[in-house]
């Protein structure tokens, strides 16, 4: 879905004037009653509901166009900032408070989106005549895949968050508590499930790439369920994560070149189960995302990047911890560019060099790989391991097909429950530099600490880390809400 046509957000903005845009409440009093009068309304809407997950605007951006994946690499043993942002620095070295901007723009972020999807779902059911009925199914369907994918982000970052069920119309209406962790997740699966029958049948030709398939709904229900287990919820849980992961294994296989997985002609292909699409040549607004400006570095030839500000940068810990064996190590990094030499390596996963090597402006067509198969073959691994209490075969086989695409041999035999989780972690790292999972991963195994005071020896680090503060603006404009432990 490379053409985001309407923005809802956007519109309002133009629409107050950007003076009063800034000084307003964005949950002031909306009226769309006379706006959803056909299906055709319906998903011109739902166009734009996925838009906000990448439109910047002065609100600090769509979800996905920098704080998300730049957050989970920062607040891990990955990567740290040199950019001029304080918000940005914090989180490299964990001093963040409630007042950090980029937490509060993703918390935003989400619920902006989720109010969406929540007029969609009730809109819906007011249209009175389908062309066909699997428009409604599948319109519903994506709305309640991503609610559901939200509400994991911000259980998962947040921990307690207001389950929001419905469209707000009102400031009052915003104003709830914080629901239970538990009461999240079960909302989370209801959702889930639901998404993955409406989406079992595509029927619009023009809306596929970039849509969500029942497939990529299994796979995050699987990785819901994994959290919940590893959170000391009931171990059926991994139970379930396995059979959720089965109804993908087989139908998907890995790109045979770790490097082509990034390239634009690959995008919403292969191993993709499904990716945020941006757009540097045909969105309107700001589209495009932000990998070039924030990782690579400010090249001299007219072939380089050449606004690239390399901001998040890869710790020397990680970038040595690679096998030079490794193809993700060459894939993922940069160290220099024809005949200039950079100050340490850079990441350049996300640079598609013969599509876009030539752009000044940092804009780029390159997509945010939300989900892709790798992932499924070592959450499975992970599964299997947790289940049995160690690694059987599939969990080996797993985690070596992801192995061997890198050109690395097999894990050693033999290796115990806690031996191979610890591998498990590990390729994991190797594997999604930068692709939104490492803070996720290391709270979920109970490696944070750790792992950030080994590779991070001046970051502050503490065990309340494992979730984020709740942001004080909203506090401020929702009083209800309370604070997570370890923050003020």
């Amino acid at each position: 879905m490379k053409k985001i046509t309407v923005f809802i957000i956007v519109a309002l903005l133009i629409s107050s004037g950007c003076k009063d845009f800034l000084e307003q409440d964005l949950r002031s009093d909306l009226n769309y009653n006379n706006y959803f009068q056909s299906e055709k309304d319906l998903i011109t809407f739902a166009d734009g509901m996925f838009g906000g997950l990448i439109t910047w605007t002065w609100t600090g951006g769509g979800l996905f166009f920098n704080n998300y994946w730049v957050v989970q690499d920062l607040a891990s043993d990955n990567c740290f900032e040199t950019g001029p942002s304080i918000d940005m620095h914090d989180l490299s070295q964990f001093t963040f408070d409630p007042y950090n901007s980029t937490l509060y723009y993703i918390w935003v972020g989400c619920y902006e989106v989720i109010q969406s999807a929540n007029v969609l779902l009730a809109e819906s059911e007011n249209i009175k005549t389908y062309s066909r009925p699997e428009i409604k199914n599948h319109l519903q369907g994506e709305a309640y895949f991503l609610r559901g994918m939200l509400y994991f982000e911000l259980v998962r970052l947040f921990g307690e968050v207001p389950l929001q069920l419905f469209p707000t119309k009102s400031i009052r209406e915003t104003q709830m508590e914080r629901n239970p962790v538990s009461e999240v997740y079960e909302s989370i699966v209801s959702d889930l499930k639901k998404a993955e029958q409406l989406l079992a049948v595509n029927p619009f030709l023009k809306r596929v790439e970039g849509m969500p398939t029942s497939h990529t709904v299994s796979a995050l229900l699987a990785k819901v369920y994994l959290t919940m287990a590893a959170a000391g919820g009931d171990a059926s849980y991994y139970t379930s994560a396995k059979a959720s992961l089965e109804k993908i294994i087989g139908h998907y296989s890995l790109e045979p070149e770790f490097a082509d997985i990034f390239k634009i002609s690959n995008a919403n292909s292969g191993e993709i189960l499904w990716a945020v699409n941006f757009s540097g040549t045909l969105g309107e607004g700001w589209t495009t995302n932000q990998f070039m400006v924030r990782l690579m570095p400010t090249t001299i030839s007219p072939r380089g990047v050449r606004n690239g500000q390399g901001w998040e940068r890869p710790l020397d810990y990680l970038y040595h911890s690679f096998s030079d064996e490794d193809h993700r190590k060459a894939a993922t990094f940069i160290t220099g560019f024809e005949d200039e030499v950079f100050n340490g390596p850079y990441i350049r996963k996300y640079w598609d060099q013969e599509a876009e090597g030539g752009r000044q402006n940092g804009e780029s067509d390159a997509d945010f790989i939300y989900m892709r198969y790798a992932d499924v073959l070592l959450m499975y691994a992970e599964v299997l391991n947790e289940i049995n209490n160690g690694p059987d075969d599939n969990a080996y086989r797993s985690i070596n097909d992801v192995r061997n695409r890198a050109g690395l041999a097999d894990l050693p035999d033999g290796l115990d429950y806690q031996l191979f989780k610890d591998a498990l972690l590990q390729e994991r790292q190797w594997e999604f530099v930068m692709e939104g999972h490492r803070w996720y991963d290391l709270v979920r195994m109970g490696k944070l600490v750790e792992c950030v005071q080994r590779a991070k020896p001046t970051a502050n680090v503490k065990s309340h880390h494992i979730l984020f503060p709740v942001p004080q603006k909203e506090r401020y404009l929702n009083p209800k809400l309370t604070q997570n432990e370890g923050y003020y």
